[in-house]
């Protein structure tokens, strides 16, 4: 009886073992096809784009992204004469909302700020996630509009995680879904990757379509992306009122 349950032991051991070395297989055939080692020189990232909502049909809405690796984001989306911006620098965020008459800056909450930190993630959670504290298991395939996909789930900690869809054929992210908890409501937000074009030799999906529970679904078109663009800091500061 002994021996057998050791036996049993042992193939779970190798089992898991074997799994966890196909799911960093894996997160390194995605890592060679976006860029390697180009994303450890990656400080700042700007992209401007155009946004189609279905909850707005036919209007023209703008978007600007400034990303600096680890610490701070601005996003100023710009719609009729309007823009709402929505910034994180380091532990602390604010946020104006002209749409709501939420014309002065106000701080965010911890989890807001918590939720969009890893937009500050500009290389995405993959690269390098043992450094950044995460575990990475394959749990799969699964169709994703007709590709059937690599699945991958990423531990981040707490009650974050991620699952992380690629194409076998590129070893693209072509989609991906993010759990977490946001001022006590559990959040789930899935986003598909498509039209991917190199910039500096790095891979980057200029097309993101986002369902969004509350606010319908959304289509991001990047018109022009940056990397390690000039920055002045001080467009992350609050403003006084």
């Amino acid at each position: 009886m002994k021996k057998t349950l050791s036996f049993a032991a042992f193939l779970f051991f190798v089992s898991g073992f074997a799994t966890a070395q196909n799911a960093e297989e894996i997160v390194a055939k995605h890592i060679a096809a976006i860029g390697g080692s180009k994303w450890a020189g990656v400080e700042s990232v700007k992209s401007e784009a155009k946004i189609a909502a279905d909850g707005a049909p036919g209007m023209t809405i703008g978007m600007t992204m400034l990303a600096i690796r680890d610490r701070s984001l601005r996003m100023d989306v710009s719609v009729m004469g309007m823009t709402q911006t929505t910034v994180i620098n380091g532990d602390a965020g604010w946020a104006t909302n002209p749409f709501m008459n939420q014309m002065d800056p106000e701080p965010l909450t911890g989890d807001q700020v918590k939720a969009m930190k890893d937009m500050t993630d500009v290389d995405g959670t993959l690269v390098g996630y043992k450094a950044k504290g995460y575990t990475v298991e394959y749990v799969g395939t699964e169709d994703v509009d007709g590709i059937e996909a690599i699945k991958l789930k990423i531990n981040k900690g707490g009650s974050r995680s991620e699952y992380s869809f690629l194409d076998p054929a590129t070893y693209y992210e072509i989609k991906n879904i993010r759990v977490e908890e946001v001022d006590g409501k559990a959040s789930e937000t899935a986003t598909l990757y498509s039209n991917f074009k190199t910039q500096d030799g790095l891979v980057f999906p200029f097309t993101i379509q986002q369902a969004d529970p509350m606010m319908g679904g959304s289509t991001v078109t990047i018109t022009s992306m940056s990397i390690n663009p000039l920055v002045d800091v001080k467009l992350f500061d609050m403003p006084t009122k």
